[in-house]
């Protein structure tokens, strides 16, 4: 009997395992098909070969089992998703970019698609919009419950912190310059007076007035221009929007019974291992009591947003990788 490819799983036979490169191949791999037409059993066959070649490492083979299922099934998304995460494990990029567009084009609503079209365009340099297709990749995960949203959260961090670090210096340059200019015509300005008192036969008092008040000009603008760029230069991140267990920035908080906010993977990852107590009170805790702390992710992201640098943080173990 042909099944129906709504709510079926494309499972790639690979072990799962604790590690975060497993845990993202689970995650591509593990599709779920939104086709409302049956899938071709050919196609399935063909997919199927695809994804015991890649289990084996053998990308190229894969690739081209892919393909045909593609050929076979047009409209079917999970051949142009696996294919693409071959390509991503062979480095191509342009290659991840076309499959992932192709897919969404058939569902717009594929957070894997998003979030590999959003690494293709990281590694392009293409930051506006690498942020754009991970934003909406997490936005899909939560919705969704995925297991790949730390993994979605980092990439985006990666993401914003490049964007960040790239218009930066550009913002940088253009303030050198624009307080290079006002220094200039300070100083100029301070020079036609001092020409001015010269030819009135002023006092040096006065000319000396002139000079004091071009220095107190020239310190109120470099005053000015470090207070505009204070948002861009690196320091502490606030102790409101960490988290006390993992000592990062928040991207999902939730708050226990007794008042007290987590990040909630780090809070339930706790429960399973310790048990269900607060960490910091070390009351009894209902999990199903600990709501989101909406309020915070909102102040938290805005934080980060206004202070480019503090991506970093969050990108910090992608970075390190």
């Amino acid at each position: 009997e042909t099944q129906t490819a709504r709510g079926r799983c494309a499972l790639l036979p690979t072990p799962w395992v604790s590690s975060r490169v497993c845990r993202h191949e689970q995650y591509v791999q593990h599709s779920f098909v939104t086709m409302n037409q049956p899938i071709d059993p050919e196609a399935e066959k063909l997919k199927q070969r695809g994804n015991d070649l890649y289990a084996k490492g053998k990308f190229s083979a894969a690739i081209e089992a892919y393909t045909e299922a593609r050929l076979q099934a047009p409209k079917w998304e999970v051949p142009l998703v696996n294919r693409a995460l071959c390509h991503r494990k062979r480095s191509d990029w342009k290659a991840v970019e076309d499959d992932c567009l192709c897919a969404l084009e058939i569902d717009s609503e594929l957070p894997k698609a998003h979030y590999m079209l959003g690494l293709a365009r990281l590694e392009e340099s293409a930051y506006p919009e690498a942020v754009k297709s991970l934003t909406k990749a997490l936005e899909l995960a939560r919705d969704r419950g995925t297991t790949m949203l730390d993994e979605i959260w980092r990439e985006l961090a990666r993401a914003k912190f490049a964007m960040w670090r790239q218009c930066d210096a550009v913002k940088r340059s253009g303030r050198e310059k624009l307080l290079a200019s006002a220094k200039d015509m300070a100083r100029a300005n301070a020079a036609r007076q001092v020409q001015e008192a010269q030819a009135r036969h002023c006092s040096e008092a006065e000319i000396e007035a002139i000079k004091l008040e071009l220095d107190r000009v020239v310190s109120s603008l470099e005053e000015t221009f470090r207070e505009a760029a204070s948002n861009d230069v690196p320091g502490e991140i606030p102790d409101w929007c960490v988290c006390k267990l993992t000592m990062e920035p928040f991207r999902d908080p939730v708050v226990t019974p007794a008042g007290f906010t987590y990040e909630r993977s780090a809070l339930f990852e706790h429960f399973s291992k310790l048990g269900h107590f607060d960490p910091v009170m070390r009351t009894k805790v209902d999990p199903n009591l600990c709501v989101s702390n909406l309020s915070l992710r909102s102040a938290t992201q805005a934080y980060l947003d206004s202070h480019g640098w503090a991506w970093g943080e969050c990108a910090s173990q992608v970075l390190a990788q």
